[in-house]
């Protein structure tokens, strides 16, 4: 299949749970911060595939990490974290380094870190690979996709940080980041720049990246705003299957995200906008998406979610009727999503995770996929997921 070659599966399991299990006495006698947490899954859904062959049930679906860090002093410290995930195609328990960094913060109006950064995209970026600290068991995908996540999750460079007044944080960042062509989320953004077309040979770099970020405690007790922005280059490229090569050249593509957070006694409410935009015609559309969402906490251990987001893969066709005359359903390019869910916190290592999504339109799964499929003429699908984590 064109553009998508199959990564053999690695078995990831035995060396990093036996370090799971050795290095939190090992660091504490090294005077180490460390902490991890194990998670294994089931997705099953109805018409589509969700990342991973879920129709009929999958347990394709895990995440293992372990971070270290020490702080040689009040204003200095270092850190790393390892992960590894596995979701179908998109992972395959390939070990990672999620983030790597040195950081020195005189004073808490200012800081810097150089390293491998975590991305403040959003509100929910920094922390995305750590299921303790979220209610779901995904994301709202509108905002936080998990088939292009390398386009905003962690960079390498420096950024500069800090909180004024106590209650406005800010941080601002360049560097550039890695990207992984044969990553099928990524497949799939080389295949729209290829109005649908298979293709070989695909390379997609990132250039330059730079941006920055604003959080607000705003006087209402429990309400935090937000607005990130980020501007990029990418230059990719493919080969028709006739042996004309083919180039994309993104330049200026940049991403805005306003967010909100709201908690109050055992309520939370939240929700985020996003929007792309191009300083020329180098996509053939721009993409945004949206959210609302929020969770009640019952009691110490259960925890009830629900939430709505809306992706359009074109801003300006939201029903992708442009795709019409090429022969392709408007619904490739929207995804319109409506989950609940709910946490169950055994303990302070134990936690599992239910979550139901109803979907209509296919704009945030793999598209390639699809497009080889005879089933492309579901919109409306949904899927389940059980997650359980330990983490320590």
């Amino acid at each position: 299949m064109a553009g998508m070659r199959k990564k053999r599966k690695v078995p990831g399991w035995t060396l990093p749970v036996l370090l799971l299990a050795w290095l939190p006495a090992w660091g504490q006698s090294r005077e180490l911060e460390v902490h991890g947490f194990v998670s294994q899954g089931y997705l099953d859904s109805s018409e589509h595939d969700f990342w991973a062959p879920t129709r009929g049930g999958t347990f394709e679906f895990s995440e293992i990490g372990l971070n270290l860090s020490k702080k040689f002093r009040d204003d200095l410290r270092v850190g790393i974290q390892f992960f590894a995930r596995d979701l179908g195609d998109l992972g395959n328990h390939e070990v990672e380094i999620d983030w790597a960094l040195g950081e020195y913060r005189p004073r808490d109006e200012f800081g810097i870190r150089i390293g491998k950064i975590k991305q403040p995209h959003g509100l929910y970026n920094q922390e995305r690979d750590v299921d303790l600290l979220r209610s779901q068991i995904f994301l709202p995908q509108s905002v936080y996709p998990e088939g292009t996540r390398e386009l905003v999750l962690a960079f390498q460079g420096l950024s500069i940080f800090g909180t004024l007044a106590g209650v406005l944080e800010y941080e601002f960042y360049t560097g550039s980041r890695d990207l992984d062509e044969e990553n099928p989320g990524l497949t799939t953004t080389l295949l729209v720049l290829n109005q649908f077309r298979p293709y070989l040979n695909p390379s997609m770099t990132n250039d330059s990246l730079y941006g920055g970020a604003l959080r607000w405690e705003t006087p209402l007790e429990g309400m935090r705003l937000g607005v990130s922005w980020h501007e990029q280059d990418i230059s990719a490229s493919v080969v028709q299957l006739n042996g004309i090569p083919q180039n994309f050249d993104l330049e200026g593509l940049s991403q805005i995200v306003l967010s909100m957070e709201y908690e109050t006694g055992s309520w939370m409410v939240n929700g985020e906008w996003t929007e792309n935009f191009v300083a020329d015609d180098s996509l053939p559309g721009e993409p945004a998406g949206w959210y609302v969402g929020g969770s009640y906490r019952i009691n110490n251990r259960f925890e009830v979610n629900a939430n709505h987001n809306e992706f359009y893969g074109f801003k300006d066709d939201k029903d992708g009727s442009a795709f019409e005359p090429l022969g392709l359903p408007g619904y490739l390019v929207f995804q319109k999503d409506t989950s609940l869910g709910v946490r169950v916190d055994f303990n302070d290592s134990w936690l599992l995770k239910v979550q139901y999504n109803q979907v209509e339109g296919l704009g945030l799964i793999s598209a390639y996929d699809l497009l080889n499929r005879d089933n492309t003429g579901e919109p409306d699908w949904h899927y389940v997921g059980v997650k359980a984590t330990y983490h320590f």
